[in-house]
């Protein structure tokens, strides 16, 4: 365990030295750790980067990742483990995640898994929840044709699919991940079955820069009124599209 723990300490210090150069963030460094409840590891190995509530970080480019389902959770770290995600170093923030997703044992992923479902979901506001130049109008008729199937009328997710929940995360992260399924960066492993999905859809209607910024502001008008009470924001979620000439119908 001790070599393992150098390891962990190494790597992402290399890591973030490399980050530091190509974007020139302040990376925190990540702790390794020995615990094995949920909450401990969290805030030692994830919080850093993911915030201390799971709400992510813009200037490390970490996603929001508070209330996302476990078996999603548990998924993505299966793919930073078997290297269909983050094994490319060019793209450092999942670079970082495959080296702490293979540091970490099965048991403490699991913790931390079950942990980061519990967080109350983070309601995106501010620059998070921004979409410069883009219509969430035109966005609402290509999120209904090739996003709604998968992702639910209300961008809820759906496991049986294997698509998450797109509530709660940042736009920029969003369109972050948009454009690295359309240029090949994610999605292209050979056994990412669902990345290959997410390939083929975003190479069919994400003609340019400004189809996938109108989809993503849509995507983020089904977001909750971060100020409404905790029912209000779940009857709002459930209303899906805040468009009153649309019919959303519940699947």
């Amino acid at each position: 365990m001790k070599i393992k723990r150098h390891y962990l300490a190494f790597v992402l210090l290399s890591t973030s030295a490399a980050w530091s150069q190509a974007a020139d963030p302040v990376v925190p460094v990540v702790a390794p750790t020995q615990a094995t409840d949920g909450k401990t590891i969290f805030q030692t190995v994830c919080a850093q980067c993911h915030g201390n509530s799971g709400e992510g970080k813009v200037e490390l480019k970490s996603p929001s990742i508070a209330g996302m389902p476990s078996w999603y959770v548990h998924t993505q770290f299966t793919n930073f483990r078997e290297g269909r995600r983050g094994h490319d170093a060019a793209d450092p923030p999942s670079f970082m995640m495959a080296t702490i997703a293979k540091a970490l044992q099965p048991k403490q992923i699991q913790a931390v898994v079950e942990h980061v479902e519990k967080l109350p979901m983070v309601v995106p506001q501010g620059q998070n929840r921004a979409m410069a130049e883009a219509s969430a109008q035109a966005g609402l008729q290509l999120f209904q044709e090739r996003c709604m199937e998968c992702h639910r009328y209300n961008a809820s997710g759906e496991m049986a699919f294997g698509s998450p929940p797109l509530l709660g995360r940042q736009g920029w992260y969003l369109a972050d991940q948009l454009k690295k399924f359309k240029t090949g960066q994610r999605g292209t492993h050979k056994s990412d079955v669902n990345g290959a999905k997410m390939v083929q859809i975003t190479n069919f209607f994400i003609e340019d820069d400004q189809m996938l910024r109108d989809v993503v502001a849509y995507i983020l008008t089904l977001n909750p009124d971060p100020a409404a009470s905790k029912e209000t924001q779940e009857k709002q979620i459930l209303e899906g599209s805040p468009f009153k000439d649309v019919t959303a119908v519940s699947q």
